[in-house]
């Protein structure tokens, strides 16, 4: 009675090790945070203007989506790996019955990021713009702790 409790938790602690183990991997952009200027195309005298973009557990989104009633939406990466600079092109799709589709492809190299973003209704493009911007939650270096003076007696 005891060797099969034992049997089946032993099996009950593996199978749930493997399962664990397939968890979805992060994705290396996750938790950035940029600060981005915005410049509508095909516009005379476009002023340009200041938005954040997010990446966070598999989800991007930025103030002006949300403004414009886009919710968060799953992002797609692909890291190039023959840059010598961390290399990331990404591409985001968000819907909304009543405006469209509001859609970002850009590319991050290092602390920088660009590209075009758009939003679509009935599959017409209605507004088009690119954006330039950097890493606005950079971890900073912590500096090396001093050396201690030994005093002598």
């Amino acid at each position: 009675m005891k060797f099969k409790k034992l049997l089946l938790l032993m099996l009950i602690a593996i199978s749930s090790n493997t399962l664990f183990a397939q968890a979805k991997k992060k994705s290396p952009i996750d938790g950035r945070i940029y600060s981005i200027k915005l410049l509508e195309e095909n516009k005379k005298k476009a002023e340009p203007f200041m938005d954040d973009i997010s990446f966070m557990a598999g989800k991007c989104k930025s103030n002006y989506m949300f403004n414009a009633k886009f919710m968060q939406a799953d992002y797609q990466y692909e890291t190039d790996s023959t840059a010598e600079v961390s290399t990331f092109k990404f591409t985001v799709e968000s819907n909304n019955d009543a405006q469209g589709r509001f859609s970002w492809e850009g590319t991050i190299e290092g602390d920088n990021i660009s590209g075009t973003a758009s939003i679509r209704k009935k599959g017409k493009i209605i507004h088009s713009y690119t954006f330039t911007g950097s890493q606005k939650n950079k971890k900073k270096v912590k500096p090396a702790p001093k050396p201690s003076t030994a005093q002598s007696e």
